[in-house]
């Protein structure tokens, strides 16, 4: 009872951790999987899509601090029931997606590791069975440290989190876990996908003897019993999906301009500068204002760009091209954002707060 209850302490403790950890990096990525909860299609709260980021911050540090709290035996109670309240939730949401295919990835983990809904699910069962297990043998959890070498291990936490979510939202994330991060290959990317392996299994039936046979469509073939149409009939057939596709890791990147597609002509430049405007109607002023500054300054050195955005009308008078609202979003978490590529390869990534000179582009 003691050991298991050491494990499972470690065990919850440090997967709290990793999972809240992973998201503190990208707080703006775990807000849009809150709005797609919110949205009409799941949940309809659409009062809390304004809220997103303030309750995706609050949460990714609650996970994190939740799992130090455990490890060093600080306030038993509170923190068990949190944990146990908290798992019993994402147990819920987990189930609710796999169940009713409503939200693909869950983003336990971010974009660090995908998960499947149910094994979204079945993670989060275990954790449960393990907090349970915590509950009854709480009395077996102490203090690891005293206190005050507690309390500057629980604010040096608090701290880095802190300090990880504000990089994530004000400049970039600290780590990119996304396929448009610096170093990745975009062509690659698009074509890194793999087909779904299937076969076709037949049932069939003996015309004398009423006997139902099944086999694939190779011992169909190599078996010969499709010769003998005298003795045997195909009733019925079905696909055995065998391997599950696997879409590429780039699979929605494209770029439309006056009608055109031009995203083979954008990667295939030697230099070309990107900037994404995933949600032009929110542009301040003075977001504006960096817009037509940063454009005049790339003409003026005649470095090629193009910006992105999914509703161009907003931008007027200043001419975009049209890119999936998703996939701006996952380019770059800011808005605007600036992505800088060679032939398809990204070399630069910028937030709207530290948009580089045409000069430092330039030397890229």
């Amino acid at each position: 009872m003691r050991f298991l209850t050491q494990f499972f302490r470690v065990v919850v403790g440090i997967v709290f951790i990793i999972s809240g950890f992973v998201k503190t990096i990208d707080p703006i990525g775990f807000s849009y999987k809150l709005e797609e909860y919110f949205g009409e299609s799941v949940f309809n709260i659409s009062f809390l899509h304004n809220l997103a980021l303030p309750l995706s911050i609050f949460f990714v540090i609650l996970e994190v601090m939740l799992g130090i709290f455990l490890l060093l035996g600080v306030w038993r109670k509170f923190i068990l029931t949190s944990l146990l309240l908290l798992i019993i939730f994402f147990s819920f949401l987990t189930f609710y997606s796999a169940y009713f295919h409503k939200v693909t990835d869950c983003g336990c983990f971010g974009d660090a590791i995908k998960l499947s809904p149910w094994t979204s699910f079945w993670k989060d069962i275990v954790l449960l069975f393990m907090i349970l297990f915590l509950v009854y043998g709480f009395k077996y959890i102490h203090t690891l440290f005293i206190l005050k070498v507690n309390w500057i291990i629980i604010s040096i936490g608090l701290v880095l989190c802190l300090w990880t979510v504000y990089q994530g939202i004000a400049h970039l994330p600290i780590i990119d876990f996304r396929p448009y991060a610096v170093g990745k290959n975009l062509k690659e990317g698009m074509n890194d996908g793999e087909p779904e392996q299937n076969i076709i299994i037949y049932k069939l039936k003996n015309l004398s003897t009423n006997e139902i046979k099944k086999m694939n469509s190779d011992e169909y073939i190599s078996s010969g019993i499709w010769k003998d149409t005298l003795t045997w009939k195909i009733v019925d057939t079905s696909t055995k999906i065998i391997k599950k596709a696997k879409l590429s890791s780039v699979h929605d990147f494209s770029i439309e301009c006056l009608g055109n597609d031009i995203t083979q002509e954008i990667l295939d430049q030697d230099k070309i500068v990107i900037i994404t405007v995933p949600f032009s109607k929110k542009l301040s002023i003075i977001e504006r204002a960096k817009l037509r500054k940063i454009t005049f300054l790339l003409k003026e050195k005649k470095l090629k760009f193009a910006i992105l955005t999914n509703d161009p009308v907003f931008l007027n008078p200043i001419s975009s091209c049209i890119t999936d609202q998703t996939t701006l979003k996952t380019i770059n978490r800011s808005n605007p954002g600036l992505m800088v590529l060679k032939r398809g390869v990204v070399i630069a990534k910028y937030n709207g707060n530290d948009f580089p000179t045409a000069n430092e582009i330039e030397k890229l």
